[in-house]
């Protein structure tokens, strides 16, 4: 048994046509060695595009710094596409999404008393510390700046508080030599969670998973103001009925940093 992964794959569009037409031209006796060789040229050239453009798109959803994911709309919606064909059948069928955004605390102070060079090595080692601890089906995206996202499927909040408390250990752990000063460094978080009823059949909708992905950030974005607010170093879980005390988390410290 050949043990090839290519002779694993199934054939694609492409492929089948080149068969039709090789059995065509079998059928009708108008095959020749010269149309047999430009037909596997033309299907070597076909794969090295694709593998080109595997590699571009790669590339391009890439974040070059950190090597994490760059932002896109429809990663929650891709979350639920797969869920829902592999747990369409499980009882029961709540499927739990947490999404946690961390912050490096006071990272423009750190830009300029240490300089962009340092900065950019704190923030690649937090985006390796981040990607190196997560599972292969999380999503670790670069949101912009110094801030993180990470999208937890299969996870409820208990889960992502023992995700977290793993990653404020190792984060927490590291120390920097700089002008033979050691200089530690902290983040803060927020995390929100969401959850879907898999049985429903009409759950993706155009738009609405969009949507619901859009009220996850924010309400994660609510509990990290929150943990910056209480003292930075530190993770806040989103709480439904706090949203007059988010606003004023937001908007106190906010005031505090433009001082």
């Amino acid at each position: 048994m050949n043990n090839d992964n290519n002779s694993d794959r199934e054939l694609n569009e492409f492929q089948l046509r080149h068969i039709r037409l090789l059995t065509h031209l079998f059928a009708h006796d108008a095959i020749t060695d010269d149309i047999v060789n430009d037909l596997r040229l033309t299907e070597l050239e076909y794969f090295t595009l694709l593998e080109k453009y595997h590699l571009l798109e790669q590339k391009v959803n890439i974040d070059e710094k950190t090597n994490l994911l760059k932002f896109k709309k429809d990663y929650l919606t891709n979350i639920v596409k797969t869920a829902s064909r592999i747990y369409h059948n499980a009882d029961p069928r709540k499927y739990h999404i947490s999404l946690i955004r961390f912050d490096i605390d006071d990272f423009s102070l750190f830009n300029n008393r240490y300089g962009h060079d340092l900065g950019d090595k704190v923030l690649v080692e937090i985006a390796d510390i981040i990607r190196n601890n997560s599972r292969p089906t999380d999503y670790v995206i670069r949101f912009g700046g110094e801030e993180f996202d990470v999208i937890l499927p299969a996870t409820d909040i208990a889960g992502a508080k023992q995700y977290l408390q793993k990653l404020f250990e190792k984060i927490r752990s590291i120390e920097i030599l700089f002008q033979e000063q050691i200089i530690k460094v902290t983040v803060s978080a927020g995390v929100s969670e969401l959850i879907y009823d898999l049985s429903n059949s009409n759950i993706i909708i155009n738009g609405s998973i969009e949507k619901d992905y859009e009220n996850l950030q924010s309400q994660a974005d609510d509990a990290l103001y929150e943990a910056k607010y209480l003292g930075k170093n530190r993770f806040c879980v989103y709480d439904v009925t706090k949203a007059e005390q988010y606003r004023h988390a937001r908007e106190a410290y906010v005031q505090n940093s433009q001082r």
